[in-house]
């Protein structure tokens, strides 16, 4: 009896351990099912917003309907927040992509505008130091220049000679910094000719996307037209779960249903253009990576 006895108690940890698990994994069900339960229906009711008197119209019916009229009419009413769904998802991507595209056009106008400027710029400072550095030589030849005028003037023979031995010395070395001069300058201006050229074609390709920006305005007033026809719907089916007519019901749910396609394609078709645009700017990027630094 004793060793019996020992045994129950040694089971006895066990079994309670048994018990307690048992009504921890129900509790746990229960928490889980009634999330689903809560869940699903805030799923079911995304995207619709009745208020609270058509909320309590609508209840009423689903209440009173037999069990196959309940499924079709709940079928119908998720299919509408489905498409409500799908709408708000399309004008958030609208506008993350959007801001994306406008920053871009940003990005690519200034760099667009600095094409090949560092270039230029060196070119230019090139011609200006050349310059600088021949003035002297110039101030001498014209120097000179002057001087043999003078001596010319007075009919000085002597000084006359030597001055012009002294013009014909510099006039080869004056000849060659001019033309050094007039080789940088034209290396410059062809620079500038090449920068204006590269510049009007990246801005033609930039330019690209502005019958595609003219379709997403004209997409925008069909995606407001698509709106008020959700909202006149959304109206009409709200009238119609006053009436308590389920025919009725599930007419204007179908009505709604359909605004809702609607409206969730027009959002979906702004998408696809603002993509198009997109895909312009990575052209022009490509474009400016391509070219030499």
């Amino acid at each position: 009896m004793m060793e019996q006895s020992n045994v129950q108690r040694g089971q006895l940890p066990s079994f309670a351990h048994l018990i307690f698990g048992s009504r921890l994994l129900i509790g746990l069900v229960i928490f889980f099912s009634a999330g689903t339960i809560y869940f699903a229906s805030t799923a079911e009711a995304a995207g619709i917003d009745l208020g609270v008197t058509a909320q309590k119209a609508w209840d009423s019916i689903l209440n009173k309907a037999n069990a196959q009229t309940k499924l079709t009419l709940k079928q119908a009413y998720e299919k509408v927040g489905n498409w409500k769904t799908q709408e708000q998802a399309w004008e958030q991507k609208i506008k993350t992509l959007h801001a994306a595209n406008t920053a871009e056009l940003e990005r690519l106008r200034v760099e667009i505008r600095q094409t090949d400027a560092a270039k230029v710029a060196a070119l230019a400072e090139k011609v200006k130091q050349t310059q600088a550095r021949y003035e002297p030589l110039f101030a001498l030849y014209s120097s000179v220049n002057r001087q043999l005028d003078a001596a010319k003037a007075i009919k000085n023979k002597e000084w006359s000679a030597a001055i012009r031995t002294q013009a014909e010395t510099l006039r080869p070395v004056v000849k060659l910094a001019r033309e050094d001069i007039r080789i940088k300058k034209k290396e410059l201006a062809e620079a500038r000719k090449r920068k204006s050229t590269e510049i009007k074609r990246l801005r033609a390709m930039l330019a690209g996307a502005d019958s595609v920006k003219k379709q997403i305005q004209t997409a925008k007033k069909q995606a407001s037209l698509a709106k008020e026809r959700y909202s006149n719907a959304l109206q009409q089916f709200k009238q119609s779960t006053k009436q308590s007519q389920t025919s009725r019901v599930l007419s204007s749910l179908n009505t709604l249903a359909s605004a809702a396609e609607k409206w969730a394609g027009s959002k979906q078709n702004i998408h696809t253009l603002e993509q198009k645009v997109s895909t312009t700017y990575v052209k022009v990027r490509q474009e400016i990576a391509k070219r030499p630094k």
